[in-house]
């Protein structure tokens, strides 16, 4: 009698769902939102074109010379901060994977966790991969669907290869983590981003969208930084971060927020902080510290649609 040859994916299957009340078990943990995470120049791009765009598989996977572009997901948060960057891109999981096949690419075990990755398209793979059933639960990621619950292994690092584009339209919100101190995926120790915090990205990409216009009269895009008409948690948290640099400048000039060239200069004070450049000359301008908070904040309520009281003040930190 011929023995069943053991699928790869075997020795990462997910574990038993927990029974208990307020506990997973880290080895089945339940998602329905995956993310993509990306440097900030990254992001700025995405948002530029509405979308994240598919690159070539580049690394040692299977796929590398097939020309597959893929966008790349994952149920995964890492306390340690992120390989890829610090901007992240949240993404209702269902909705994205609803009428696709899955297949299974790899398990990249010399990483620590271990990766597995799976392709998931309507797509005939260009190289013969084997389908993966995502409701047999003998792998990394399995569906319940009598519960309607999708299971990922915690222990491991799921990595999701969408064949296509991701279109923000179909992104739930923007939010910023820290960069590992070490290691990028992108850049490796030549990454500029490394250890950098996760407000301190956040102000950047903030500053930079701000100044050049590209969030302002898109509702599909500013509803990624806003929770119930205000700045989501994370968004609010790199906004202060970019008040507070600001609050630190001699101002003694004539420039009042009502002034015709006020929003000009802080939109250029904006686009020098993004890019780590010097903008205490043009905040000298400024009659008081509270009248160039007060162009700022002006500019957040044009750029991200909402009324004046709802954006933070440097004292709501």
């Amino acid at each position: 009698m011929a023995i069943a040859k053991r699928k790869e994916w075997s020795k990462y299957a997910v574990g038993e769902p927990s029974t208990k009340k307020n506990w997973t078990n880290p080895d089945c943990v339940p998602f329905n939102t995956v993310h993509h995470i990306c440097h900030v120049s990254d992001a700025f791009r995405a948002f530029e074109d509405g979308k994240l765009r598919s690159t070539l598989v580049w690394d040692e996977s299977k796929l590398r010379n097939t020309r597959t572009c893929v966008s790349w997901l994952s149920p995964n948060l890492w306390s340690a901060g992120s390989l890829y960057g610090n901007v992240r891109f949240d993404f209702a999981w269902q909705k994205l994977v609803e009428g696709k096949n899955f297949y299974w690419v790899e398990a990249m075990s010399r990483y620590h966790p271990p990766a597995c990755r799976i392709l998931i398209t309507t797509k005939v793979p260009s190289l013969e991969l084997e389908p993966y059933a995502v409701e047999a639960g003998d792998g990394p990621l399995y569906y319940d669907s009598t519960s309607g619950i999708w299971y990922c292994n915690g222990k491991l690092t799921g990595e999701f290869m969408l064949d296509c584009d991701l279109s923000l339209i179909d992104c739930q919100a923007v939010g910023f983590e820290k960069h590992h101190e070490r290691f990028c995926r992108k850049d490796g120790s030549r990454c500029g981003d490394l250890g950098q915090r996760a407000d301190d990205a956040g102000a950047k990409l903030i500053a930079r969208l701000v100044a050049q216009k590209v969030v302002h009269n898109n509702p599909h895009l500013q509803k990624l930084f806003l929770s119930k008409e205000t700045l989501n948690s994370e968004c609010r948290y790199s906004w202060i971060r970019i008040l507070n640099s600001f609050s630190r400048i001699e101002t003694g000039g004539n420039i009042t927020h009502k002034h015709p060239a006020a929003s000009p200069i802080a939109i250029a004070m904006l686009d020098r902080f993004a890019a780590e450049r010097s903008f205490k000359q043009l905040g000298a301008l400024f009659s008081t510290p509270e009248e160039l908070e007060l162009t700022l904040r002006h500019g957040a309520v044009s750029a991200f649609g909402i009324s004046a009281s709802k954006v933070p003040k440097a004292e709501d930190e």
